[in-house]
């Protein structure tokens, strides 16, 4: 008779205690997925403190670049990457264009980087009419190299090819503050 009355209280208190241990496990389970998918972003998209490798090329309109590579010290490099295939992309076409506009009469080299053949990549610069330079990477190993599999990008880099500011996605004011902080960091007096 004593056993019958004191298991139900003990089953009780059993699975209260499982109910807790399961609910410690999902919070930690879903803390360590944002801790993973965090991860699996900075090993697969460019980042701050990424260094990119330096390479030659040529934009669409003929003019030899270095990219990742400046002699002063000061100087920063933004580039878009992106495809013409992405509506993303072309919905960021104005604030790219904004920010080449303003960084370019401040000294700042501004490239676009296209995913695409030079053929479509010279279609869409004029059907889009892209006014800043455009380029496609000379080797496909470099896109890997620049970490280019998700677009848009804005990418800003220092002199030595370093990224100093990374967004994936269309830009808002609030990013496009965050470029032009970027390209001044590290800059001023």
């Amino acid at each position: 008779m004593l056993v019958r009355r004191w298991v139900p209280g003990v089953l009780g208190l059993v699975l209260l205690a499982l109910s807790g241990l399961v609910l410690v496990l999902a919070s930690r389970n879903r803390r360590l997925s944002s801790e993973y998918q965090e991860l699996r972003q900075l090993s697969t998209l460019p980042h701050r403190g990424t260094v990119v490798p330096t390479f030659r090329a040529v934009t669409l309109d003929g003019r030899p670049v270095i990219i990742g590579e400046r002699a002063d010290s000061t100087a920063r490099q933004v580039l878009f990457v992106f495809n013409t295939r992405c509506p993303f992309c072309l919905a960021t076409i104005p604030a790219w264009q904004r920010l080449s506009d303003s960084l370019g009469r401040a000294g700042v080299e501004v490239l676009a980087i296209s995913l695409d053949p030079g053929d479509s990549t010279r279609r869409y610069v004029s059907q889009h009419d892209l006014r800043y330079s455009v380029l496609t990477f000379p080797q496909p190993k470099l896109k890997r190299l620049y970490r280019a599999v998700a677009v848009p990008q804005t990418v800003v880099l220092d002199w030595g090819g370093t990224v100093l500011y990374a967004r994936t996605g269309t830009l808002d004011s609030a990013s496009l503050d965050s470029v032009y902080a970027a390209v001044k960091h590290r800059t001023d007096p």
